[in-house]
Parts: structure tokens; C-alpha cells; sequence
């Protein structure tokens, strides 16, 4: 089989480079969207939607000791702390 070779400008490489980094991007993009990371502090709602739990589930983890942010009055929760209570009580059990 022949080796083929195909020459490019440096314009042309430099657009082929910045098309590759944007569809690179967007995908990254689409994918944190999926995954709902792009939000990481949560409500109520938000956090029993994510835990796929229901509000009194919610209420009694919270009583266990799921880590909460309370600003004037105001509950938020974060991902990446309830993600590592969840582990450190995999890891217990």
C-alpha cells in the first residue's frame, strides 16, 4: 500500500486546528451538561433529583449527616461533598 501525503498550508493547518479544539470544546460542553456537573451547588429539589431520593428521604439523610450549606435561611447542597459522604459511608459499611 502507498503512503499518501497531503499538503497543507500553515492556514490551513491552523484552521483544521481551531475546528478540531472547538468540536473538542462543544463536546466536553454537551457532555458536563449530561452529567449535570455544570452545576454543582444544588436546592433542595435539584439534590433529591440527583440523588434520584425523595424530600423526606432528603430530610432524614440530612439528619444523618449529609453535608448542607445554610446561607440566611437558605439550604444548598454540594455535589462533590455529598459525593464523598456517599463514599466515605460505602467505605464504612
Amino acid at each position: 500500500m502507498e503512503k499518501l501525503t497531503i499538503l497543507l498550508s500553515d492556514t490551513q493547518l491552523l484552521n483544521i486546528k481551531r475546528q478540531l479544539e472547538n468540536l473538542i470544546l462543544s463536546e466536553i460542553e454537551l457532555t458536563r451538561k449530561q452529567a449535570n456537573i455544570a452545576q454543582r451547588y444544588m436546592n433542595k429539589k435539584q439534590t433529591c433529583n440527583y440523588l434520584q431520593i425523595s424530600n423526606n428521604t432528603l430530610d432524614t439523610w440530612i439528619k444523618h449527616g449529609l453535608p448542607t450549606i445554610k446561607i440566611s435561611g437558605s439550604i444548598r447542597f454540594d455535589k462533590i461533598a455529598i459525593d464523598h459522604w456517599l463514599s466515605s459511608l460505602a467505605k464504612s459499611s
